[in-house]
Parts: structure tokens; C-alpha cells; sequence
């Protein structure tokens, strides 16, 4: 299901120097101690051999932007989440290494790296988390509907 299929309003911008879809939306959940998470999804196809900097720099960019949009109140009860999206064909080992692991350590604001390799029909993200891992599992979810599911094969 794409971006603007499922209500997420997205918009073109510039991300690192790369033209980036985003949109995103907040959910709630119980489970998550009385948290709302507002989440992001950042999607920019890039050069193969785009540097593991070039990534960091995306990623980190990215969350910032996710804090504008809706971290002014973030904190106990509120968090952000940034779902970073790189397709890259051609993909080389630091790059898998970059999205497999997770990033960041912001206060209540989260990076979740993404890596597709559209042309093999591969993703690649973290599997864990070491901050909001109560999360994990939603984003992973995202990862799914938004990444993976789309993708031809």
C-alpha cells in the first residue's frame, strides 16, 4: 500500500541532498505506556556506492525533521520515530551493516535504518533495538506494509 493510499499526506523534500518522499501519521497504544508515537517514513533512492557518511548524514537529517514536524512536545508521554528508507541497487557490505543495527540515541526521538535493494528484492533492518524496543515490533510492522509489500517478486 503506498504513502497517500493509507492517508500519510506525503510530500517531496530534500533530505542530505536527496530528493526524499515522507509521511507519516501518530499511534497510540496501551502497550506502550501511555505513549503516543508520531512516526515517519523517509524514502530516497540513492547511487550504489552511496557512503556509509552519506547514509549516517540522511538518517540524521531525517530525525531532525521528524523532531520539527511533531517533537516540540515530545517527552514522557509523546516520542518520534524516523523510518529512514535507502534504495540502493547494487548494495555494498557497510551498507547492510549501516541498516541491520539500530541508531541514535536522542532523547525521544528514534532512527530505524531501512535498506532496500529493489532489483534483488532484499530489505534489510535492524532485528533489535537498544532504546524503544517497546517499538519494535510496530516499525518492523511499517517496514512491511510500506517496504517490503510494494516491492516486485
Amino acid at each position: 500500500m503506498t504513502l497517500a493510499a493509507s492517508g500519510l499526506q506525503p510530500v517531496m523534500g530534500s533530505i542530505a541532498g536527496f530528493q526524499t518522499v515522507v509521511g507519516g501519521s501518530s499511534t497510540f497504544k496501551w502497550q506502550w505506556m501511555l505513549t503516543k508515537l508520531n512516526w515517519f517514513i523517509y524514502a530516497t533512492a540513492m547511487p550504489p556506492g552511496t557512503p556509509v557518511g552519506a547514509l549516517d548524514e540522511y538518517m540524521t537529517q531525517a530525525c531532525q525533521d521528524a523532531i520539527n514536524r511533531k517533537g516540540h512536545m515530545r517527552g514522557a508521554q509523546s516520542g518520534v520515530a524516523a523510518l529512514t528508507v535507502a534504495a540502493i541497487d547494487g548494495v555494498a557490505p557497510e551498507a547492510e551493516k549501516w541498516a541491520d543495527h539500530p541508531h541514535g540515541r536522542r532523547f525521544a526521538a528514534i532512527t530505524f535504518p531501512v535498506l532496500a535493494e529493489v532489483g534483488a528484492g532484499k530489505v534489510v533492518r535492524p532485528e533489535r533495538m537498544i532504546l524503544g524496543g517497546i517499538y519494535t515490533g510496530f516499525l518492523k510492522d511499517l517496514v512491511r506494509q510500506y517496504v517490503e509489500t510494494p516491492m516486485p517478486g
